[in-house]
This record gives structure tokens, C-alpha cells and sequence, in this order.
């Protein structure tokens, strides 16, 4: 019995061993297949269409959105919350009415979903008044990634979205989208990477002319000690214009800026930023194609190589993944063949085998494409024509005598016979 114990336990121990070496092996393999696949839902709200249950219904006019540019978006990817120029603006101070929200979550005849709002802000019931306050309205200048909340049965339910660009939000004191103006949702944070958003367009939410991933972005709130005092906005009324705008005010006590925050991220070039395929070692004919497949402009420089095949990818700039303005330049190093000889790159004639005469002395025109062909066969038109004459590609009514007296001798010839 203890031997057949001893058996077993060795047993189990040998196969833990290799199912513990199996994922040495290919741990890191897989790990990057879950990164390919793993994809996240999320629901596409567009600018102007309530979400299915939302907290308040646009009837009562807690904020509108904004018609903005495509112009205006930064570049994809994750975005700190102060900064400049992440957020747009006007001085309009409606654009998302902070008291008539305030009223009427704290209408008793709304005591339940007050509460259910606040849950998911993750503050008591009763700091809603003073929570409101403080946070200032600014417009989305990018397709925006949030953790959204609709009123369901009584209860807040989560459910992570795309904003669309043009939409009014409330942001806190660390930048983060807190509260959507038009129905009053409370708004958290997107807890995914954003490559892994698979964006759902449904009913009226369907998509947008404007959509490009790659300009999607989700806001990463800042650090306690950098909370935000004033907001640098992009004017989105004004053309390369921009505000400041101190946290907690509507919009009203807004001041000029001597220039447009956005315009350092490129924004107003309208620019993406998308990440470099690798290519190197491919062909470069391959790699030409993929680049260019994927919206990149692409430039080679030969440089000899005693290793790698001729036109062979050895290195390329940008390096692969790196990010960089969709549109640029991707310069490829790529392995030069061997050079011709002089005598290997000059014209040549093949040898004539037909028995003709050779006129390359006597006629500089007998090389050229037009006449090679006639120059082949002794029983040719032209073969018996001067060296001056057996250039001439427009044939004069003498030649096509001369083809018919040909033609006539050949066919006497054949009967004698």
C-alpha cells in the first residue's frame, strides 16, 4: 500500500512538474494571445441621444452638447485629467445647468435614485448639493471611454460607453468626466486598456461620420496633491482660441488665453497617433505594403549587406511600436543587390543566327526596336534595302512593291520545285 502511495505521489509530482514547465514554455506566447482577443463591450452614446434609462430625461434641459470639429480631437490613447487642452468650451454658461441637476436629485419625490446616483459616485446622499458644486462643465473634444450609468429597476447600473465628441460632461477637481450634462448620469472611469474597447453602434446611437479609433481616448484622473484649479480649454466657438476656466465655475467668469492649448498636441491638424508594424527582415515589398495598408508614407536607403538577401528589410525609423502621427514617414534600411558592371547595364544586341549580313557598321538605326524584326530574316522586305532606308518606320508604296514581287518569286520558286 505505501509503495502504491509512493507511485502515485511521484506521479502527480511529474505531471505538475511538466504542466508547470509547459507554461514556462508558452506562458509568454499566450499571454500575448489574451491581450489580442480579450476585448471589452462597450455601447457607442452619441452626441444628442439619451442612453436607454438615463437618470433624467432631456425634457428637462439639464445641458446641451456641442457640435465640435473633427479638427478639434487630440491624438488617441490615455489622456491626464488636467491636461491642457483635453477639454473644450464656450462661454456659454448653460451648457450644463449644475442647480436645476442639484434640485432635482434633491427633490424628495427623487430620494431613491439620489441615492442610487450618489452610490455610484461614491459619496453620501446628502453631499450631493456640495459635490455638484464643485465640479466644472467643459465639452468632449475626443470619442471619450467612460464607465456610464443608467437607472434600471430602481438601481444605478454600470456599463462602460463611448462618448461621443461635442458631448457636455461634468469633471471633478482631478479632471475626470463625473457626470453626463444632458440626462444627468453619473460617469466613472474606464478601467481597460483602450485598444480593448469593442465599440457597439446600436438604434439611434448608430455611428458617427467622425469615428476613428485611433483618436479614441479615456481620461486617467490626477494624483490628490494635483488637483485642478483651473481648466485650459480649447474655445470651441472661437477658431485657435482657448480659455481658462477655474474649477467649480460655469463658464461665465472664463478668461482668454494668449494661445490655444490644443495646438501643442497637434490638435488642430486633426493628427492620430498609431503605433509602427515591425517589419524588419521582411521583403521590403512586403513591408511597403503593410506600412502603406495601415496609412504611412514609406522611404528606403540601400546599404550593402554581406548577410541578408537583397531587398531585405535590416532596419527601420521609427522603430516598431513606437507611436507616432498617422501619415509619417517610415524610413526603410534595406539590403542593396549587386551592382550591375558598365557592360552588364548597357544595351545588347543578341547575336544574329539568321545568316544576315551585319549592318551595325553601316546603319545606326538597325538596333532600334522598329527594326529588328526585319533585320532577322533574309527573305524580309527590307533586308535588301540601303543602309539609309532601314530606319524608316513609315514605308513608302516602293515597299510594298517589292514585298509583292518578293512574295511572287518565293511562290514560283516553291512550284519549280
Amino acid at each position: 500500500m505505501n509503495s502504491l502511495r509512493r507511485i502515485r505521489r511521484t506521479a502527480v509530482a511529474v505531471a505538475a512538474t511538466l504542466v508547470a514547465l509547459t507554461v514556462m514554455a508558452t506562458g509568454c506566447g499566450r499571454a500575448k494571445v489574451v491581450a489580442k482577443v480579450a476585448k471589452v463591450a462597450v455601447q457607442a452614446v452619441a452626441r444628442g441621444v439619451p442612453t436607454a434609462a438615463p437618470f433624467v430625461e432631456q425634457a428637462l434641459h439639464l445641458g446641451t452638447d456641442a457640435l465640435v470639429g473633427e479638427g478639434l480631437a487630440l491624438g488617441g490613447g490615455t489622456k491626464e485629467g488636467d491636461q491642457p487642452g483635453l477639454y473644450g468650451g464656450s462661454r456659454n454658461s448653460k451648457s450644463c445647468d449644475k442647480n436645476r441637476l442639484v434640485r432635482f436629485l434633491t427633490d424628495p419625490a427623487h430620494r431613491r435614485k439620489a441615492v442610487q446616483w450618489a452610490i455610484a459616485q461614491g459619496i453620501g446622499v446628502d453631499d450631493i448639493g456640495g459635490f455638484v458644486k464643485k465640479l466644472t462643465p467643459v465639452v468632449l473634444r475626443n470619442d471619450t471611454l467612460v464607465k456610464n450609468h443608467d437607472y434600471e429597476k430602481g438601481q444605478a447600473v454600470g456599463f462602460d460607453a463611448l462618448l461621443e465628441a461635442g458631448i457636455a460632461v461634468l469633471v471633478d477637481a482631478y479632471g475626470k468626466p463625473a457626470v453626463q450634462c444632458s440626462c444627468g448620469n453619473p460617469l466613472g472611469v474606464f478601467e481597460h486598456d483602450v485598444d480593448s474597447a469593442d465599440v457597439t453602434f446600436k438604434g439611434k446611437g448608430k455611428e458617427w461620420a467622425a469615428y476613428d479609433p485611433g483618436k479614441v481616448v479615456k481620461v486617467e484622473p490626477v494624483a490628490e496633491e494635483r488637483r485642478v484649479a483651473a481648466y485650459e480649454l480649447v474655445d470651441i466657438d472661437e477658431r485657435d482660441a482657448g480659455l481658462e476656466r477655474r474649477a467649480g465655475t460655469d463658464g461665465a467668469q472664463d478668461k482668454a488665453l494668449e494661445e490655444d492649448p490644443g495646438a501643442e498636441d497637434g490638435a488642430n491638424t486633426g493628427m492620430a497617433e498609431a503605433g509602427v508594424p515591425a517589419v524588419t527582415d521582411l521583403p521590403v515589398q512586403e513591408a511597403t505594403q503593410i506600412l502603406e495598408g495601415q496609412g504611412f508614407r514609406v522611404q528606403t536607403n540601400d546599404e550593402p549587406s554581406g548577410s541578408a538577401a537583397p531587398g531585405t528589410v535590416l532596419g527601420q525609423d521609427p522603430a516598431a511600436d513606437e507611436r507616432v502621427p498617422q501619415g509619417a514617414t517610415v524610413t526603410l534600411t534595406v539590403a542593396a543587390g549587386p551592382h550591375p558592371t558598365e557592360t552588364e547595364s548597357s544595351s545588347q544586341v543578341p547575336p544574329d543566327t539568321s545568316g544576315a549580313p551585319d549592318t551595325s557598321e553601316t546603319s545606326s538605326s538597325s538596333h532600334s526596336p522598329g527594326s529588328s524584326e526585319t533585320s532577322d530574316s533574309p527573305n524580309s522586305p527590307n533586308s535588301s534595302a540601303s543602309p539609309g532606308s532601314s530606319g524608316s518606320s513609315d514605308p513608302s508604296p516602293t515597299d510594298g512593291a517589292d514585298g509583292d514581287a518578293a512574295a511572287t518569286d518565293t511562290e514560283g520558286h516553291r512550284a519549280a520545285q
